[in-house]
């Protein structure tokens, strides 16, 4: 990558299954790759492996943050949950 350049991923943000959204950040993917000075790859959060406690430290996979250290920016693809924004505890 020159100086010039700008590195771009796209992180694809469930990890549910039957996820439509992963056909819209592989294309978002294609479209950035297209550009010039750009570079991007596609970051699957289901292939990162996360503990379900809350250990600190060792929650951090090493290459994702090495990934996000070297980002200029980021595109996240997350799924619409009943057409509007994802619901929450206090406004479901």
């Amino acid at each position: 990558m020159s100086d010039s350049s700008l590195f771009i991923p796209v992180i694809l943000g469930t990890s549910r299954q039957g996820r439509q959204s992963e056909h819209v950040a592989k294309f978002i993917v294609e479209q950035v790759a297209a550009r010039d000075r750009l570079e991007t790859e596609l970051i699957d959060i289901r292939n990162i492996a996360i503990a379900n406690d809350d250990a600190g430290e060792p929650l951090k996979d090493p290459q994702f943050s090495a990934t996000m250290e070297r980002a200029d920016g980021l595109i996240i693809v997350v799924p619409e949950y009943n057409h509007g924004y994802k619901g929450n505890a206090e406004n479901p």
